[in-house]
């Protein structure tokens, strides 16, 4: 039996009440609209004619027709750059990881403005900075139950923890709180029961990890062959990044650094593994840059980067790594971290 997580009770964001001269901390409004019904895919991408190290949030149904725009903050008077976005299970709500001041005063928002975590509501058009820039958001997941939401961020001596709080940013709790390990990029089973994330310890290779509690973590991967660091990562070659849980929570899927190169992107795998660490097996594999998969019921998603052309495409797999269909595909790296919608 699995121990839980010890997730909060769910406390429903709401827009504030007229009664009384409060401060409303939902007062940032942008343009926004939640995704169509027969939209399936939500991702990142630098809009067409915006600027280019910006993106914003998009979706598009499987065929990759017809791309809707979600968000507009990409814009000069309210400038900002998404970078990650996990949904709401009614998906009209999302956790936005995101870069939105220009913190250096350089007039350009980089790594070095630090990443916030930021609640939208797309159909109201509002939102909300629920975990400041300073914390560098590494990664977030909403539960597929809805009562919680799980991130990776700066923690105990400045090294990534993995917390866990209500939709609001209530009862925010530190999960890890190691001085010599990150932990980061957490994914919440279909079950919103546990969590799976990536462990690497004292600047090795990056492994899969499942959190059953405080006490109790287990190490589902070993990591790859292979020595070096992907300049400017926290990858060592042979690292394992990005897991995420089938539907029915029994496998998971993950990507590996199986060599370095690439303009700096490395190269990485695809490949699936079992609960228990057994049937460890690629499903998607050559040359060039994979970014973090997601399983839906309708299979696998991900990003790439073809070294031989240049092309950035999402697209997806079925759990074999057969089917392999282009979802949408652009110029450049700005397509990033699709996943399904609910």
């Amino acid at each position: 039996m699995r121990a839980r997580l010890g997730f909060p009770i769910v406390l429903v964001v709401t827009l504030l009440g007229c009664a009384g001269d409060y401060e409303n901390p939902f007062d940032g409004v942008n343009l926004s609209r939640p995704p169509p019904d027969d939209s399936e895919i939500g991702f990142v991408s630098a809009a067409q004619g915006g600027a280019g190290d910006r993106r914003d949030l998009f979706a598009a149904d499987e065929s990759g027709t017809p791309v809707t725009r979600l968000t507009t903050c990409n814009r000069e008077s309210r400038p900002c750059d998404v970078l990650e976005a996990s949904w709401s299970p009614e998906r009209e709500r999302l956790m936005a990881r995101r870069r939105a001041d220009d913190t250096n005063g350089d007039m350009r928002l980089t790594p070095a403005d630090g990443e916030s975590l930021a609640f939208l509501d797309l159909a109201r058009g509002t939102e909300a900075v629920i975990i400041a820039a300073t914390q560098r958001v590494t990664g977030v997941d909403w539960s597929p139950i809805g009562n919680a939401v799980v991130y990776s961020g700066l923690g105990v001596g400045d090294r990534e923890d993995m917390f866990v709080m209500d939709p609001n940013g209530a009862n925010n709790q530190n999960l890890t709180g190691t001085a010599d390990v990150d932990e980061r990029r957490p994914r919440i089973d279909p079950t919103g029961t546990v969590a799976v994330y990536e462990r690497i310890e004292g600047g090795g290779k990056g492994r899969v990890f499942i959190y059953l509690n405080r006490n109790a973590q287990l190490q589902i991967t070993s990591g790859g062959p292979g020595e070096g660091v992907l300049t400017g990562t926290p990858y060592q070659m042979g690292s394992d990044a990005d897991p995420d849980y089938s539907p029915d929570g029994r496998t998971l899927v993950f990507r590996r650094l199986v060599s370095l190169g690439n303009g700096g992107l490395g190269n990485w795998d695809v490949m699936t593994v079992r609960g228990d660490g057994t049937g460890l097996a690629t499903i998607a594999t050559g040359p060039g840059y994979r970014g973090a998969p997601d399983w839906g019921p309708r299979g696998i998603v991900f990003s790439e980067i073809d070294p031989s052309t240049g092309l950035n495409r999402i697209v997806t797999i079925a759990s074999d790594g057969t089917r392999r269909t282009p979802v949408t595909v652009a110029p450049g790296s700005g397509l990033q971290f699709p996943r399904w919608l609910p």
